[in-house]
């Protein structure tokens, strides 16, 4: 198999299947492949090879595996620099990955997911961390991968997870609504925004329909956020560990923590190892460096 050394920032759309790449850190060392799913993967290895498990990190919904703001990249270098093998992947239709973005709906996700992290399951643990959408992927691959194998402890981390869609409520998208008013009035003042609507780079439609409308599909419209599946009458069956982190400055939070604490009730992941906790001040997407940090520590006792 070729390798050579190459940046992080390798694109793999024209790259054979048999493509590796390495490049080596202070504390690790990153290699990117295709792995069993048809996309691809940056793989963060310890740089001792002595690797205590494996955990894969999922990306938000049209985001690629580096995550907002490299989210993802921080917290794959913090569990390869303590023993951890991570796992980055970018889903169908996303960041380098093939296949158009409108064909990849959430259980073309969610198989994805499933690929992936069975190529890299370690002594019986599989460890999921999703970001946003990304958890709600993670938590659509629990309950399938223990199906496929009971034995398999199958852990997940979800940050900034919202409700699956048939759960949310007219309040959570009233919410939701808002947020994206005030976010899009304070993009109408950038010069930036404007000259990106007149090259024809903003959806206006899509602008549109997230201030007046619902995310919710209209007559003969498909939701490709939404499963065929039950996912959260599943996850009552799912009874292992959980982390659910949201940052108190998102205005979603605290109807999607009340939501998941509600599942939690009902029987979703281990009465006794599950955690919910709100990041005080913190945005959607964790941009603070301090609050990366405690999702890091966090993250860190979560997985060993």
């Amino acid at each position: 198999m070729a390798s050579h050394t190459a940046p992080e920032s390798s694109t793999v759309s024209a790259i054979s299947e048999d493509f590796v790449a390495r490049a080596p850190f202070s504390r690790e060392f990153r290699e990117l492949v295709i792995g069993a799913a048809g996309v691809p993967l940056t793989i963060h290895h310890p740089i001792n090879n002595a690797v205590k498990g494996s955990v894969v990190l999922v990306p938000g919904w049209s985001g690629p595996r580096s995550g907002p703001a490299d989210i993802l990249v921080y917290l794959a270098s913090q569990l390869a620099s303590n023993g951890y093998r991570a796992v980055r992947l970018d889903l169908p239709g996303r960041g380098d990955a093939p296949g158009a973005f409108v064909d990849c709906d959430l259980d073309k996700m969610i198989e994805a997911t499933v690929k992936t992290i069975q190529e890299f399951q370690l002594n019986g643990r599989c460890t999921l961390v999703g970001m946003c959408s990304g958890g709600n992927v993670s938590l659509g691959a629990a309950p399938l991968l223990m199906e496929a194998s009971p034995r398999v402890d199958v852990r997940v981390l979800a940050l900034s997870t919202l409700p699956f869609q048939p759960a949310r409520s007219k309040s959570f998208e009233n919410r939701r609504r808002w947020k994206n008013i005030k976010q899009y009035a304070a993009k109408a003042f950038s010069p930036r925004t404007w000259l990106r609507v007149l090259k024809g780079e903003v959806n206006l439609d899509r602008v549109k329909k997230n201030v007046t409308g619902s995310e919710k599909p209209g007559g003969g419209e498909r939701n490709l956020k939404d499963s065929a599946r039950n996912i959260e009458r599943e996850l009552i069956g799912w009874k292992e560990k959980g982390l659910f982190i949201w940052g108190g400055g998102d205005e979603e939070a605290t109807l999607a923590r009340a939501h998941f604490e509600k599942l939690h009730g009902q029987g979703m992941a281990a009465q006794d190892q599950a955690t919910f906790h709100t990041i005080d001040g913190a945005n959607h997407n964790f941009y603070a460096k301090a609050w990366r940090e405690d999702i890091a520590r966090r993250m860190l006792a979560f997985v060993g």
